[in-house]
């Protein structure tokens, strides 16, 4: 076989080609563990350099550049070198690009940014890229911040089988049964809104979705109900909450409804973010109310001892306008809000007064929005936290309204007078009416010492100086007519005075557990300052 026939013979032998095969496929999974290899030390290298850089940046917001030298030094991460320190200011908004948000030598200060520098080594990639290290980069920055954590809470002192548990259970369509030791715990736990929004998140599957998405969702209130008790750190909070979400299934809620993020809707976490600090009690009842733009009307009968028959007719809500009870500004101010509501209480009271068996009391009240906004922090021992506080104004009245009408909030309830008795021939009306014109903004100062003591204080338009129904009382213009005609100067007004005024305290019982329970009371606001956080440097980009 000559030389040119052995040639044609090898290209035509196939044996020993999968041994061939085999040696170029180990040559590339060797050439890639080796690339694996410098690939996972550079991604080590890298978090390490980030790690360091955002713990510089926090010295660095706290002691300036030499605390973030010295950090460097104590970090014990080999051939780190700070290579930028900058002071300036952050706008930690959404609206404003990421890029732009330090802003440089800004006098406002606060903020500091820091680069640091590490070369690491490579181990087998030199073979492919004839260098034997690399140069890795990060950046982070650091702000001082001063924040405020307060709440527009209320005044409710007991909950046990009363009013309370009546007026929450027809908000959640279910009987709750809270008990006082239920009400206590819910009381005096605090929830961080973005902290809730959080374990909410990791309930429903969503860690990384931006708080304004997650808020728009209808989510399932039993799932929310749960996070609040995965955050409350309070094990009395937290076993009542988890309770009232096995009660509540099947119910949804948005949270959008309830709260404005406004500039933080596109943040991922709470760095940077305010403080959104509610006790536990408050946010339940904000997430049972109904959505803002509806009204959620309630008809009930109390037994009340004194009172023959009492009818409460509750509508809370917001009628047609859009005002979530807790916002965030453009200035990232936290403004919180009470809802718009109207109460009609029509009580019946045995008498004996010239053949009048019993009188008829209708009370109306009508409550608008209270509203607290922080409105400056100072540091120091002689600082401290001022809110600026809107008690909630509206007007009372004793006397007769159209109860079909109480759902339409764009319409007033126009009042008149009322029937209070009848009895042979003789007819008794009356009629008084109360408006609170105390719509200026009042300042709450709360010292370390208040805020330690974690007091409350009420702020009030000044125009009530006893409860509603008493002052009604006092001033229900009571007309006597006999065979239609008017008697002057007849023995039965003052008698009929004098029973109301002896009623008076039993329905302004009732009103005040009502109106403690929806977190407002008539021409009153209840504000507490949680907690004062000065100078806290936080890791913000």
């Amino acid at each position: 076989m000559n030389r040119m026939d052995r040639y044609r013979a090898l290209m035509r032998d196939r044996r020993g080609g999968v041994t061939m095969i085999l040696a170029g496929s180990l040559f590339m999974l060797m050439g890639a563990a080796t690339v694996a290899v410098d690939l996972g030390s550079i991604y080590l290298a890298r978090r390490e350099l980030q790690g360091v850089t955002d713990a510089a940046a926090l010295a660095a917001a706290d002691g300036g550049r030499g605390a973030a030298e010295q950090l460097i030094g104590r970090s014990g991460v080999s051939d780190v070198a700070l290579a930028a320190i900058d002071s300036g200011s952050y706008a930690s908004d959404p609206a404003v690009p990421f890029d732009q948000r330090f802003r440089l030598n800004d006098p406002a200060g606060g903020a500091m940014r820091v680069e640091l520098h590490r070369r690491t080594p490579l181990y087998f990639g030199r073979l492919l890229v004839g260098r034997d290290s690399i140069d890795l980069s990060a950046r982070a920055t650091a702000a001082k911040m001063d924040a405020a954590a307060f709440s527009l809470g209320t005044g409710l002192a007991s909950l046990n089988g009363g009013l309370p548990n009546m007026l929450l259970s027809s908000l959640a369509g279910t009987e709750l049964n809270l008990s006082v030791m239920d009400y206590n715990g819910l009381i005096s736990a605090d929830l961080d809104l973005l902290h809730v929004a959080d374990a909410l998140r990791v309930r429903a599957g969503r860690n990384d979705e931006a708080y304004g998405t997650l808020f728009d969702r209808e989510v399932p209130l039993s799932d929310l109900l749960g996070a609040m008790g995965d955050v409350a750190g309070n094990s009395a909070a937290t076993h009542s909450l988890m309770a009232l979400a096995n009660r509540i299934p099947g119910r949804t809620v948005r949270l959008s409804d309830i709260v404005d993020l406004g500039p933080a809707r596109g943040a991922t976490d709470a760095t940077g973010q305010p403080n959104i600090l509610l006790d536990a009690f408050s946010l339940l009842r904000m997430v049972l109310s109904p959505p803002s733009g509806t009204s959620v009307p309630m008809d009930l009968h109390v037994n009340v001892p004194g009172l023959t028959s009492t009818r409460l007719m509750l509508v809370t809500g917001e009628g047609q306008t859009r005002s979530p009870l807790i916002s965030i500004t453009a200035k990232r101010d936290v403004v919180l809000r009470t809802a718009q509501t109207r109460i009609y209480l029509e009580s019946t009271v045995a008498a004996a007064l010239s053949g009048i068996a019993s009188v008829r009391i209708p009370l109306y009240v009508e409550l608008a929005a209270a509203e607290a906004r922080l409105s400056d922090i100072r540091c120091g021992l002689d600082g401290g936290v001022t809110l600026a506080v809107t008690p909630s104004i509206g007007s009372a009245v004793l006397g007769e309204i159209d109860v079909h009408a109480l759902t339409n909030f764009s319409a007033p309830a126009n009042p008149r007078p009322a029937v209070l008795a009848t009895a042979l021939g003789t007819r008794v009306t009356g009629y008084a009416n109360i408006s609170l014109g105390g719509v200026q903004t009042q300042s709450v100062h709360f010292s370390p010492s208040d805020i330690a003591a974690q007091l409350a204080k009420t702020v009030s338009t000044q125009d009530l100086v006893q409860g509603i129904a008493a002052s009604l009382a006092t001033r229900t213009q009571i007309q006597i007519s006999l065979l239609g005609l008017i008697v002057s100067n007849s023995p039965l007004s003052p008698l009929i005075g004098a029973l109301l005024g002896t009623t008076a305290p039993l329905l302004d019982g009732i009103l005040n557990s009502v109106t403690a329970t929806l977190g407002v009371r008539l021409g009153t606001a209840e504000v507490r300052v949680h907690q004062r956080r000065c100078g806290v440097a936080t890791v913000v980009a």
